[in-house]
C-alpha cells in the first residue's frame, strides 16, 4: 500500500484537486442547498455527489463510462437528462429566493420542492443524481484518470485512485458547503435571497451549457 504514493499517485492528486475546487454543477448545488437547508443539507448533498463519483468509477471499470466515451447517442441522453435536471433546480432555487415566501409555500410543492424539514434527506438525492447525470463526471474516469495508470498497475492502485477523488471532493464540498451556510447565516435573509438567486442563474446557466456542450 505504500508503495502505492509514489511521484505518479501524487501528481494525480494535485490534478484532481485543482479539478474538485474547479466550480461546476455539483458546487453550484451544494450552495443551493447550503443556503436553503444549512449546514446538514450541504453535508448531505455532498455525500450524494461522492457516491455518484464512486459509482461512476466501478462503472468506469466495468466499461459502462467507455460506452459514453464513444456513443455519441449514450453521451446525448445522459447529457440532456442530466442539463433538464439541473435546470429544474435552478428554476426552484429562483422560485424560493425571488416570489416571496408566501407564494412560494403554495407553489414549490407544486413543483415538488421539498420542505425544510425534508431538506437534507433529500438532499442526499439531489449530489447523487446531480452527479450521475453529468457526463462530465465519466470523462474525468476516462481522459483524466487514465493518464496516470500504467500497464501492471494493480486493482487495489486503480480503487485507490477512485476513492481519493471521491473523499476529496467529500471533504471540498463539506468545507465549501459549512463555509456557504454559515455566510448565510451570519448575513442574514437578505444576503441568503440574494446568494440563492444566485445559486439558481448559475445552476440554470451550467444546465443550458451542459446542453449544448459538445464532447
Amino acid at each position: 500500500m505504500l508503495g502505492m504514493w509514489d511521484a505518479r499517485f501524487v501528481t494525480y492528486l494535485l490534478v484532481s484537486a485543482a479539478l474538485i475546487v474547479a466550480p461546476g454543477p455539483d458546487m453550484a448545488l451544494v450552495t443551493r442547498n447550503a443556503l436553503r437547508g444549512g449546514r446538514r443539507a450541504a453535508s448531505q448533498t455532498a455525500f450524494g455527489v461522492a457516491i455518484g463519483l464512486v459509482l461512476w468509477g466501478i462503472a468506469s471499470v466495468a466499461g459502462v463510462a467507455a460506452l459514453l466515451g464513444t456513443s455519441a447517442a449514450a453521451f446525448a441522453v445522459v447529457k440532456l437528462a442530466g442539463a433538464a435536471y439541473l435546470t429544474i433546480l435552478g428554476v426552484r432555487s429562483l422560485m424560493g429566493t425571488t416570489v416571496g415566501p408566501r407564494l412560494t409555500r403554495h407553489l414549490v410543492p407544486a413543483l415538488g420542492a421539498p420542505a425544510a424539514s425534508s431538506m437534507p434527506d433529500r438532499a442526499f438525492w439531489q449530489g447523487l443524481f446531480n452527479n450521475l447525470l453529468n457526463p462530465k463526471a465519466a470523462v474525468i474516469f476516462l481522459s483524466i484518470v487514465p493518464q496516470f495508470v500504467r500497464a501492471g498497475d494493480s486493482p487495489e492502485r486503480l480503487l485507490a485512485m477512485v476513492a481519493v477523488f471521491a473523499f476529496l471532493t467529500l471533504g471540498w464540498l463539506h468545507v465549501y458547503g459549512a463555509a456557504v451556510a454559515q455566510a448565510g447565516r451570519y448575513f442574514g435573509p437578505r444576503v441568503q435571497r440574494v446568494l440563492g438567486t444566485l445559486a439558481g442563474a448559475v445552476m440554470i446557466g451550467l444546465g443550458v451549457r451542459l446542453a449544448f456542450e459538445r464532447r
